[in-house]
């Protein structure tokens, strides 16, 4: 595995947040920060259409390392940012998270078809966020979460 497949937390995680209610916005990035460190930049978008403009704009030198998306947005506005992120060429590949309330299977299906790679239950754990980041090899597998290495 290339180290490039891996976050790098010491130098900050790139993170797109597309959530509407602050509350949940608040915890998702203090989850973030507490899992992937301080350095970590959370670019937030809060509604679907500013996420959608804000993915159109990314490039392959400044898109996320990571995008969570809040299905429940207005106008099924969940679906319409992981389609843009799926046709995005510099997003298309970024590992995104769907976070919701919703426990319809049929909204969790669309999730997958639609590209993401794990659905979290709102709101957002730290335990959540971190086993699915290890399953898809961003994080690894450490024996106990708070392992911090000084150089």
């Amino acid at each position: 595995m290339d180290s490039s497949d891996r976050f790098m937390p010491e130098f900050g995680v790139r993170v797109f947040l597309v959530e509407d209610n602050p509350e949940h916005s608040f915890i998702a990035v203090t989850v973030i920060r507490q899992l992937l460190g301080e350095a970590s930049e959370v670019i937030v978008a809060e509604n679907a259409e500013e996420a959608v403009g804000l993915i159109g704009q990314f490039t392959e030198n400044d898109r996320p390392d990571l995008m969570l998306v809040d299905l429940r947005l207005p106008d099924n506005g969940g679906f319409s940012v992981l389609t843009a992120a799926r046709s995005s060429e510099a997003c298309n590949a970024v590992p995104t998270f769907v976070i919701t309330s919703s426990l319809y299977d049929q909204d969790i299906a669309q999730s997958y078809e639609l590209g993401a790679s794990a659905v979290l239950c709102k709101p957002l754990s730290r335990a959540s966020l971190r086993e699915e980041l290890i399953r898809i090899g961003k994080l690894p597998p450490t024996g106990s979460a708070n392992t911090t290495s000084s150089h």
